[in-house]
């Protein structure tokens, strides 16, 4: 992942489900920043355990990430391609097949894990791109996180706590 472009805030990279298309508005549609929000609660709910959970609320717990997993394979059949990317507290970066045009807004949808079907959809502006040796393209944008008091705060909460894993895991 040396080609990303580095950002300029606490950032993590990751290869995960994410696709890219142009939005007509500046904004994702309010069904997508809704579906985003309550996502984004959910990733950046305390996850802090016990030293033995009680094993009643682990299978619980269990139990109800499997049935938010089939509700959202309904609603989200099609899952994007992994793809090496950088995510930080104000902008993303990824690796793109094709160039983007610099100023174009677009619709980032991206899975917080390879192995869920849990999207969110995030409204950018193309901010760079440049050519990789690899004859793809590295693509920096700005995020534009809806004007609401929660979503901003929370999308925070989760790129720190993945950042510092990233740390950690170093």
């Amino acid at each position: 992942m040396n080609a990303l472009p580095a950002l300029d805030s606490a950032s993590f990279d990751a290869r995960l489900p994410l696709s890219v298309q142009l939005l007509s508005n500046e904004e994702c549609s309010p069904a997508q920043q809704r579906e985003t929000r309550l996502a984004l609660r959910v990733l950046a709910a305390p996850s802090e355990t016990p030293e033995e959970p009680d094993p009643m609320l682990v299978r619980l717990e269990a139990k109800l990430d499997l049935a938010l997993e089939i509700a959202l394979l309904g609603h989200h059949p099609e899952r994007p391609p992994l793809t090496p990317c950088r995510l930080g507290l104000d902008s993303i970066a990824w690796l793109s097949d094709h160039p983007w045009r610099v100023g174009d807004t677009v619709q980032i949808a991206l899975s917080p894990n390879p192995d869920s079907a849990l999207m969110l959809f995030l409204a950018a502006r193309i901010e760079a791109q440049s050519p990789t040796p690899d004859e793809s393209y590295a693509i920096t944008a700005r995020l534009q996180l809806p004007a609401d008091e929660q979503t901003s705060p929370l999308w925070e909460r989760w790129v720190f706590r993945r950042h510092r894993r990233a740390i950690l895991e170093r």
